[in-house]
């Protein structure tokens, strides 16, 4: 029990500095001790139960699977599971995490983005990068989906075609853009 609430106490610790911690990054941090879980020193076959008692003994401890299928541990105290997902995209490239939001938001919402959000927290990418993924989503044939539009007053909105279709999507950009600011 001991142990598990170490565990779960370092994956708080991460997750309060932004970090997701992976299965390998947890075992590089405790598979090293003498961690006895009811017994035994725990070997490295061992680890994952270590892993599972934090999880079902901690409430707030989750787990978020990538593409691979491989495991990302975090703390609901300090991050939400919507937050978690954008730091799992995030590790796999701008191009690949601008795609998934915007799709996400497409199927989810669904709605275009605003282009300006990548520029913020957690996404901090330059206007260059926005440029150069919105480019190559023209050319690559996974992101063929990905379309962009440009309001009255200029902003550029991104959506997926898989979604929503580009007169419905020109509409609600617009009407986030200019109509609820003119429409109070």
């Amino acid at each position: 029990m001991k142990e598990a609430a170490e565990l779960a106490e370092f994956i708080r610790k991460s997750s309060s500095a932004g970090e997701l911690l992976a299965l390998a990054d947890l075992e590089a941090e405790f598979g090293a001790r003498t961690l006895p879980v009811s017994g035994p020193a725990t070997e490295p076959d061992q680890f994952p139960a270590l892993v599972q008692e934090a999880i079902l003994c901690h409430n707030d401890i989750e787990v978020i699977l990538d593409d691979s299928g491989g495991a990302w541990y975090f703390s609901e105290r300090f991050m939400t599971g919507a937050y978690a997902r954008v730091m799992l995209l995030k590790g796999q490239g701008p191009l690949k995490m601008m795609a998934e939001v915007i799709r996400e938001h497409s199927r989810r919402y669904p709605r275009p983005v605003l282009l300006l959000l990548f520029q913020c927290h957690p996404f901090n990418l330059s206007n260059d990068v926005i440029r150069l993924c919105l480019k190559e989503m023209k050319d690559k044939p996974p992101y063929r989906d990905i379309a962009h539009l440009t309001t009255s007053i200029g902003n550029i909105f991104a959506y997926s075609t898989d979604h929503l279709d580009p007169d419905h999507a020109a509409m609600l950009a617009e009407w986030a853009d200019v109509g609820q600011a003119e429409n109070p």
